[in-house]
């Protein structure tokens, strides 16, 4: 499948919302490809990369959008993981790829330190309105959306976080999350 990409600093994985702010010309254009067609590619912004995205992105839908001064603000949510390939530019400057679903964690069962973590995000989100208003259906009984939640939501950097895209990472990053939110 075929998606526009969208390199930002923004990391995002499966049942992952976030808004964005819509300005440029070329970024209108693939919120209109997204609507009529099947989401885009949201993917890390790595200026150093061949056209400056991952690997890998998220691939998201528009869930929510509205208009304030000439901006766009859309609500997107990673549906799933994609690998990237052979990226080009179009005649106005926007990226698109080749995109193959990959994997991501397994499903994983409640335990101990999901509790806890679930707990402490749960308090994390009554404290900002504007975090869990893109999460109307929050779901804090599921040990693999909690700790989704918290490594796009946690101060680290991109390559830090990306280290757990791995689908076998899940075991890591809960016991890293559980190390540095209740350790």
């Amino acid at each position: 499948m075929q998606l526009p990409v969208f390199p930002l600093p923004v990391f995002l994985l499966p049942e992952g919302v976030t808004r964005l702010r819509i300005f440029e010309p070329r970024y209108k254009k693939l919120v209109s490809i997204a609507t009529k067609e099947q989401g885009f590619a949201l993917t890390i912004y790595k200026p150093d990369a061949e056209f400056e995205v991952s690997e890998w992105a998220a691939w998201v839908d528009i869930v929510d959008f509205f208009e304030e001064k000439g901006m766009l603000h859309i609500d997107v949510k990673a549906k799933s993981l994609v690998k990237l390939s052979d990226v080009y530019f179009d005649e106005d400057n926007l990226r698109f790829a080749n995109c193959e679903s990959i994997p991501h964690w397994a499903q994983a069962s409640s335990s101990e330190n999901h509790i806890a973590l679930a707990d402490k995000l749960e308090e994390i989100f009554s404290l900002h309105p504007d975090i869990q208003s893109l999460y109307p259906s929050p779901q804090f009984d599921n040990p693999n959306w909690v700790c989704a939640r918290y490594l796009e939501l946690l101060p680290l950097s991109m390559e830090q976080k990306e280290v757990f895209v791995d689908q076998y990472s899940f075991d890591k990053a809960q016991n890293f999350l559980h190390t540095i939110m209740l350790g």
